[in-house]
């Protein structure tokens, strides 16, 4: 397991119902997947390319034209839609069994404004060792169209894992969301949304019994103002447009660390000078924004009853505030919710070692087990 989106937890915290027993109390297991030598092991069944749902493009003058293409995704197909119009997709990855299995549905990162499902089904090894499905999911990105439509989509991605089950052998009472970054706030909201997000034709859902949130985003209002969120989330908002660029600032010796600087030569003290990347500006939140971000939130639908959800996120993460986690594990223990948090100590937003990536999927893995998705 290789993926850099996967953190593990040197600190760990459970909370399940009184008289429940949770991996806290679990030694390790003789299940086969204990083992991550045989995460490799099992090769599932490929379907790519699977076109879930027809959706309209909205312009969004909020987003960037252009925001990059991460490494390691899925190679976008050419666009035969109607105009005005987009394809998403969905790719399944079906496991070899004689009956139903667990599926996890994985939403990716990219903070709502670039990214696709992954190029390759390699990072889903654990899963696959533990007996369920994986279905990767496309949404539309900012620059497609802005809030609520990502969240719309995958809610509409579920239905669709519900009413192709029987085609693909998936369990729709067993379905497990997952993710990381925007992907892990995604997975929150398509198991914790109303159904006022559900987009006709998407109102059958299936039955999360499981969350699987890595350093997502838990209030999205926070990250409209925290200096690592807050351009993307402005982005995928698209209610407001971007201030003009502050002038470039020059200053001899070593910048702060709170702002970031690339050395560009030298100056007559012998100082070296350095050039502060330009941070892009945006306004203060207006009632609109503000309104639109909390509607997007998953922390706004706590409530007693939703599915156990497990929280994996760095204590330094400097793209969404540690305080997204927090937040969310305070009130799912107030609403009586069972959870569980991995806290890594001096960890970021993801990138984090080999090693430290498969303790956390083996944590994942026992979770699940402990809740009943998984033997």
């Amino acid at each position: 397991m290789r993926a850099n989106w996967l953190v593990t937890a040197v600190c760990i915290a459970f909370n399940v119902p009184a008289g429940a027993q949770g991996p806290a109390d679990l030694p390790p297991t003789n299940a086969v997947w204990e083992n991550v030598a045989t995460w490799e092991q099992v090769k599932p069944v490929e379907t790519d390319n699977i076109v879930f749902a027809n959706v309209p493009l909205i312009k969004n003058p909020s987003a960037a034209a252009d925001p990059g293409t991460p490494a390691g995704i899925r190679q976008p197909l050419p666009n035969t839609a109607a105009p005005g119009t987009m394809d998403l997709h969905v790719d399944v990855y079906q496991v070899p069994s004689s009956k139903p299995t667990p599926v996890v549905v994985q939403f990716h990162g990219g903070g709502w404004i670039r990214g696709d499902r992954p190029s390759s089904y390699r990072s889903f090894g654990a899963f696959f060792a533990a007996g369920m499905s994986v279905v990767t999911v496309e949404y539309r990105n900012a620059k497609d169209a802005p809030a609520p439509a990502a969240v719309q989509d995958v809610r509409c991605a579920l239905a669709w894992v519900k009413k192709n089950a029987v085609k693909y052998n998936l369990d729709p009472d067993k379905v497990v969301t997952y993710g990381g970054s925007a992907g892990g706030h995604l997975a929150l909201m398509a198991a914790y949304a109303p159904a006022s997000f559900d987009p006709p034709g998407c109102t059958d859902q299936p039955t999360v019994v499981a969350v699987l949130d890595f350093y997502g985003a838990s209030n999205v209002v926070d990250s409209l103002t925290y200096r690592g969120s807050s351009d993307f989330t402005h982005q995928w908002m698209g209610t407001q447009l971007r201030l003009p660029d502050e002038p470039e600032t020059r200053v001899s010796g070593t910048a702060p660390t709170s702002a970031p600087s690339a050395n560009v030569g030298g100056n007559p003290d012998g100082m070296p000078v350095q050039r502060r990347r330009s941070i892009p500006r945006w306004p203060e939140p207006d009632a609109k924004t503000l309104e639109l971000a909390k509607s997007v939130s998953p922390i706004t639908y706590i409530r007693p009853g939703l599915p156990p959800t497990f929280i994996v996120n760095g204590d330094h993460d400097m793209t969404y505030h540690p305080t997204q986690s927090s937040q969310l594990k305070t009130a799912l223990d107030a609403a009586g919710v069972p959870n569980g948090q991995d806290l890594v100590i001096g960890g970021g937003h993801g990138n984090f070692s080999h090693e430290e990536s498969e303790k956390a999927m083996l944590l994942c893995l026992r979770f699940l087990k402990a809740h009943g998705v998984i033997q």
